[in-house]
C-alpha cells in the first residue's frame, strides 16, 4: 500500500498500518485512512460532491482526497479504495444530540443516486428478494425459519403504513445508512456512510437501536420525539416498524456466516419495538395519528 499511496497521491510514507481491510498513516501531522470502498462505484462522485459541499459550508468532518488524476477512487489488486483525511476529534459514542445536531439539508435533485427516501418501493423490492432467497434455506437456519414470518409481517405492515400515510413533500437531509448506539463519531462522520433521506431516518434508527440494546423508559424516549410534528411521527413509526434490526443480522448470517444465535438478543427484546409504537399511538393521540389495529390492541 505504501507504493500505491506514493503512485496515486504523491505521498511518500512508510508508517502505514493495516487494520482489517483499511490502512492508516500520519502525514504532515494529519491522520489519513485508505478505506476499502464497497459501495456502488457510481456513488463515489456523488459522495465526493456531498463531502465537498459540507466542507464548503464549514461543516467539520472528513476530507476526501482526490488522486493525482482527480479520481475519487483507485484500484489495487482488483479492489477499490478511497483516501480520506481524518477530522481532529476526541472519539466517543454517538449521542441523540449528535443525531439532532447533524442537520444538513441538501438539494436531493443533485444527489439522486444517493436518495433513499422512497421507502415503500425500496422495502417492497428488498422483501421480495429475501423471500426468494430464503425459500431454499429453511432447513439450514432453523432459528431464522421459526421467526422470519413474523418479521416479514412487520415489514409488510411498515410498507402499508408508509404507502397509506406518507406524501412526498418533505425536505431531504444528509443521513446515514444505519445509526446505532454503538456507533462512534469517526463512523458517524465518515462520508462512506452517507445517503440522502428524510431526517426522521436517523432519528428512527437511533431509537430502534436504543430500545433493542439499552434499558429504557418511555419518558426518556419522549425527549427524542418532543419536537417532531405529526408528519414526522408518521415517518418515525413507519421506520421503527421496519425490522432492520432483524434483517441486518439475517444478512450477516446468510452472507458473512455469522452464528444464528446473534439473533437471540433482538428476538428477546422485540416486544420493546411494538410496545414503543403502541406508546407513541397513545402518547401522541392528539395528532390524530393513523394507528395499526393489532399493535394498538396488543
Amino acid at each position: 500500500m505504501n507504493n500505491a499511496i506514493l503512485f496515486f497521491y504523491g505521498i511518500n510514507v512508510s508508517n502505514v498500518k493495516k487494520i482489517n481491510s483499511n490502512y492508516y498513516f500520519n502525514y504532515l501531522n494529519s491522520n489519513y485512512g485508505v478505506y476499502s470502498y464497497n459501495r456502488d462505484l457510481t456513488d463515489s462522485i456523488f459522495l465526493y460532491n456531498l463531502n465537498l459541499e459540507l466542507l464548503n459550508r464549514g461543516v467539520f468532518g472528513y476530507e476526501i482526497v482526490l488522486t493525482n488524476n482527480n479520481s475519487v477512487l483507485f484500484s489495487l489488486e482488483d479492489k477499490w479504495y478511497i483516501l480520506m483525511k481524518f477530522p481532529s476529534i476526541n472519539n466517543r459514542f454517538v449521542t441523540f444530540e449528535d443525531i439532532i445536531n447533524f442537520n444538513y439539508e441538501v438539494d436531493s435533485s443533485k444527489y439522486k443516486k444517493l436518495d433513499k427516501s422512497n421507502w415503500g418501493v425500496l422495502w417492497s423490492n428488498k422483501i421480495d428478494f429475501i423471500e426468494y432467497q430464503f425459500f431454499n434455506m429453511k432447513e439450514k437456519y432453523p432459528l431464522i425459519s421459526d421467526n422470519i414470518d413474523y418479521y416479514i409481517g412487520l415489514w409488510e405492515n411498515a410498507i402499508s403504513y408508509y404507502n397509506d400515510n406518507v406524501f412526498d413533500n418533505k425536505k431531504r437531509f444528509i443521513c446515514h445508512k444505519r445509526v446505532s448506539v454503538n456507533m462512534d463519531l469517526y463512523e458517524f462522520l465518515n462520508p462512506l456512510n452517507f445517503i440522502v433521506d428524510y431526517k426522521e431516518r436517523d432519528i428512527s434508527s437511533y431509537i430502534k437501536s436504543y430500545v433493542i440494546n439499552k434499558n429504557f423508559s418511555y419518558s426518556f424516549i419522549d425527549k427524542f420525539l418532543s419536537n417532531i410534528n405529526r408528519e414526522g411521527l408518521i415517518l418515525i413509526i413507519s421506520r421503527i416498524l421496519f425490522p432492520s434490526y432483524f434483517f441486518d443480522i439475517y444478512e450477516k448470517i446468510i452472507v458473512d456466516k455469522y452464528d444464528e444465535k446473534e439473533l437471540l438478543n433482538v428476538i428477546d427484546r422485540d416486544k420493546n419495538i411494538t410496545g414503543l409504537i403502541k406508546y407513541i399511538f397513545n402518547r401522541y393521540s392528539y395528532f390524530n395519528i393513523p394507528y395499526i389495529n393489532w399493535i394498538k390492541k396488543d
